[in-house]
């Protein structure tokens, strides 16, 4: 165990920079020299990272070897073991930067979709008939390697029909995009999965006058064979399993060697043996594909036993069929967690690059090309109507799995075996449905600006920030030009920032007569703000007579706000400027809506703590005007001055006050 004899035990050595420092400095509580090691531990853990995430492991046990606190050149050597996902994860630059609060939605639409009990079990496949129908479980793995889980996620179930896109990902990498598609297309189909018709097309040349009809795409169960086929083609059987087993570990992360919950991909015999029985139709997919000259022959001894036969006729097998079946059928009986499938999903959101291993398991380009005919193909029949409302790459399992990939953000997995009549999980439509309506991940979200709909890669408090921040700095600063582009955006001019001011309050304050005109042009009518004032009071206080006389014209009556302010003791704490007016908003609603974890994050990304918005308001304002007993304490922790005073000479104690949060109100009178 490290003692503080060993350690330098302060911020200003040589080493120092500044960024380190904010980074050390936003753990910090009332000594400013040192950190407690379960705060460090906590900040990774509440962002969604794991202990036995394999980048963390070293970390992990380096701080095993310290006592409760760490000084702060330990801290440096501590964080370089993890590279820059120690300073991301502080500075809040993780793929969902607010992992708790979208935690929190995924629960409670998890807990909602629960209620559904619709669908059936895939009876057709005894062992799929077997299982618990009321299981149901959700992974979600990000780019970042990022974990959230709920339910069933660590039931094993198989693959199915999830297999098919990573199987196509397998051949698209040894046998390159154009000779895979002159063996199967990329077309939807309109067809159900198993329907026995192909793609015709026209002919290029005589070398392809044999393969003038393909699969459609590689998601029906004729091109998912079709891939089967092509994978390692003239290899056996054998080492072809071995490859596929190897390349599925890859993509979950197995190759982490325990640091990470991923085990080995099992094969699950006896559901690969059912298929086989059951599997008529997919037998008949496959000799219509030898029919046509798409499925690669095999070399065998077989037939040539067969024909110099002399004492009658023997029944002739064509190995090529078999092999590819039986290839296809273990694959689909595939076992993983949902975890473990969130993950491979996460892969391909990630570009090919594992977020748990950091390897590269498949080439970007690949990746560019699997997940459009994953798009528009991944859900059967029910594609178009799917990607129209939930607008991800996903693909369904009659296991009860369905996957979706957000690119450069995440994967997830949801498991719940009732299927619909399209074969696809009840649940996890529904809850992929709902993950889609509360967050702007559809592929086509693009600008969105609906307010009742998240960025799940901004936080929370810089959503709310941006929302309103760049129209309100306009304003008061009388930028009509990017007012009128905010309009054409269809932004919402009448949004309110923490303090519900908005931009007609800071335009009528600031004499802003052509914003204000502008404003009322396009709609927008004066509210009342947090402590019930109007705009025209704004322009009243500081002799606007034009403002006054525009804003009279909407013939609406305005009632006096009353300002409480104690003036304790006369002095007037510095209000910091920062330059930054939207990471100042972001400061304060994080302030206002306790958000301690956003807190320390800005402080990490360098925003003083007293930093003052247009109206001189700070987060010590806004948390003590909401009750925000444990902000409060941080912020005084980071020296935050007590007697700062907004555009009104109120301090954070006149706000308690007014506001009567009692328990601010003394802990700050204490203070005084």
């Amino acid at each position: 165990m490290r003692n503080k004899s060993e350690s330098t035990n302060n911020c200003n050595s040589k080493h120092t920079s500044k960024r380190e420092k904010d980074l050390f400095y936003s753990l910090c509580e009332k000594d400013p020299n040192t950190i407690k090691t379960k705060s460090l531990k906590n900040a990774l853990l509440k962002s969604g990272l794991k202990s036995n995430d394999n980048r963390l492991y070293s970390l992990f046990q380096m701080l095993d070897t310290y006592g409760n606190e760490i000084y702060y050149d330990d801290f440096i050597k501590i964080i370089s073991s993890a590279g820059l996902l120690v300073e991301k994860t502080l500075r809040g630059e993780l793929a969902l930067p607010d992992f708790s609060d979208f935690s929190k939605n995924i629960d409670e639409m998890f807990n909602e979709v629960t209620k559904n009990k619709s669908g059936e079990l895939a009876s057709y496949i005894p062992p799929l008939a077997k299982v618990d129908p009321n299981q149901f479980g959700i992974s979600i793995v990000t780019v970042d390697g990022q974990v959230y889980q709920k339910g069933d996620f660590d039931v094993d179930f198989s693959l199915q029909s999830m297999c098919k896109p990573f199987n196509y990902c397998f051949v698209l990498e040894k046998l390159g995009l154009e000779l895979v598609h002159k063996h199967v297309g990329q077309e939807p189909s309109g067809r159900q999965f198993n329907d026995l018709t192909l793609l015709t097309r026209s002919l290029k040349s005589n070398s392809e006058k044999k393969l003038t009809s393909i699969p459609f795409n590689p998601m029906i169960n004729a091109g998912a064979i079709m891939t089967a086929g092509l994978i390692n083609s003239n290899d056996n059987y054998e080492n072809r399993l071995n490859f596929v087993k190897e390349q599925y570990g890859k993509l979950i992360g197995w190759s982490a060697k325990g640091k990470f919950d991923s085990k080995f991909p099992r094969f699950n015999k006896d559901v690969a043996r059912e298929e086989n029985f059951t599997g008529h139709n997919n037998l008949a997919i496959g000799y219509l594909l030898m029919a046509t000259g798409n499925l690669p022959s095999k070399k065998t001894k077989l037939k040539k036993d067969i024909d110099s036969k002399k004492d009658g006729f023997d029944f002739y097998v064509e190995p090529a069929v078999t092999e590819a079946l039986k290839l296809y059928f273990s694959i689909c009986s595939l076992e993983m967690t949902s975890t473990e499938i969130a993950t491979a999903a996460a892969t391909l959101a990630n570009n090919g690059v594992c977020p748990i291993t950091q390897n590269r398991i498949l080439n970007q380009k690949t990746v560019r090309d699997c997940l459009p005919v994953l798009q528009s193909s991944g859900m059967y029949d029910a594609s178009g109507a799917f990607f129209q409302e939930v607008g991800l790459p996903a693909k369904s399992g009659v296991g009860g799995g369905v996957f979706l990939v957000v690119p450069q953000l995440m994967g997830i997995c949801i498991f719940s075996p009732r299927l619909d009549e399209q074969g696809n999980s009840v649940r996890g439509i529904e809850m992929a449905k709902q993950i889609t309506s509360k967050y702007l991940v559809h592929m086509f979200d693009g600008a969105m600006t609906n307010a009742d709909r998240i960025d799940p890669r901004i936080p929370i408090s810089r959503w709310r920030a941006n929302s309103c921040g760049e129209a309100i700095w306009a304003a008061s600063n009388g930028d009509i030009r990017t007012l009128e582009r905010l309009a054409s955006e269809q932004k919402d001019l009448s949004v309110g920032n923490s303090d519900m001011r908005t931009p007609l309050h800071l335009a009528a304050a600031e004499g802003q007569l052509e914003v204000v005109q502008f404003l009322i042009k396009q709609g927008v009518r004066p509210v009342p703000d947090r402590w019930g004032g109007y705009g025209y009071f704004d322009a009243k206080n500081n002799n606007h007579k034009k403002i006054l006389k525009e804003l009279d014209k909407l013939k609406i009556k305005f009632l006096q706000p009353i300002h409480l302010v104690e003036d304790p003791d006369g002095k007037t704490d510095e209000v910091a400027n920062y330059d930054d007016e939207l990471m100042v908003s972001e400061l304060l609603f994080a302030a206002a809506r306790n958000d301690i974890t956003g807190i320390r994050q800005l402080i990490a990304k360098g925003v003083p703590v007293h930093a003052g918005n247009f109206d001189s308001r700070t987060a010590l304002h806004l948390a003590a005007a909401e009750g925000n007993l444990e902000t409060v304490k941080l912020l005084i922790n980071y020296k935050h001055p007590i007697n700062v005073r907004d555009r009104w000479k109120s301090t954070p104690l006149d706000e308690a006050k007014r506001e009567n949060r009692i328990s601010v109100y003394n802990f700050l009178k204490k203070l005084l």
